[in-house]
């Protein structure tokens, strides 16, 4: 297989092309941590289920898993077009079947990361603007306020059908299946992530919304984690900007 051409022709990008990828690249990172700063700088405490969350970061991931790393691919790509052209001897990593193959099994390979960890986080549910030291104290308060009374498991929380109320439990056997529920605090962000053993459990949307309802009232003064990262989002959010103005400029003026 011969392929045609000069070192030329297959250059690296214009600067215009890497400026927009850039730009979008960061727009979207700085959009997801703005939104986390908004989470954490409420005068409440905010719940979020494991999906919705997944999606946030997906978006803030979206230019570099998107735009940055497939340029990057095709960067390479065509600096082995190029030694191919110069050798005339395209091999295995000159042809475009390869590259086709490749580009189609990072499509592939970045749709199944995703769906994994959407399964994987199907059993979370985030908790920001909320103090850890607080956390394990308001999520049994929760239990206990909803009729449910837990036993305590290597540090889980192990529901039966002995911990539930006798009122869920009449509303269907699904109530009665065993529930174990763990909590995972990182103190320095007022973060914290309950993993359920079972996502649809019907227990579990009854608590959720008992420790809604606990924790309304008890977010933290200290808003330096939110404050943090507003201004990180703030910085990259004018670095896009300055860096769209720039690529406009550039495009106008024929660079």
């Amino acid at each position: 297989m011969m392929i045609h051409g000069t070192r030329s022709e297959w250059g690296r990008p214009s600067c215009g092309i890497t400026g927009v990828i850039l730009t979008i690249t960061l727009l979207t990172l700085g959009i997801y941590l703005m939104r986390v700063a908004r989470w954490h700088l409420r005068d409440y405490p905010t719940l979020i289920g494991g999906g919705w969350d997944l999606g946030w970061v997906v978006l803030g991931a979206s230019g570099l898993l998107g735009l940055q790393l497939p340029a990057l691919l095709a960067q390479i790509h065509e600096k082995w077009r190029a030694v191919a052209v110069s050798h005339e001897r395209p091999g295995l990593l000159g042809t475009a079947e390869f590259w086709q193959l490749a580009f189609l099994a990072y499509f592939f390979l970045v749709v199944g990361l995703i769906l994994l960890e959407l399964r994987a986080r199907l059993g979370l549910t985030h908790l920001y603007n909320l103090r850890a030291a607080k956390m394990s104290r308001l999520l049994l308060r929760a239990c206990l306020e909803c009729g449910l009374r837990p036993h305590l498991d290597k540090g889980r929380l192990e529901f039966t059908s002995d911990s539930i109320s006798p009122r869920y439990l009449e509303r269907g056997p699904a109530f009665s299946q065993p529930l174990r529920l763990s909590l995972k605090a990182a103190p320095w962000m007022n973060y914290g992530q309950l993993r359920w053993s079972q996502w649809d459990h019907p227990a579990r949307a009854v608590l959720e919304e008992a420790v809604f309802q606990v924790v309304g009232h008890h977010a933290p003064r200290n808003k330096t984690p939110g404050t943090l990262l507003l201004g990180v989002a703030t910085g990259i959010l004018l670095l896009s900007s300055g860096l769209s103005v720039v690529v406009t400029i550039m495009k106008l003026r024929g660079w």
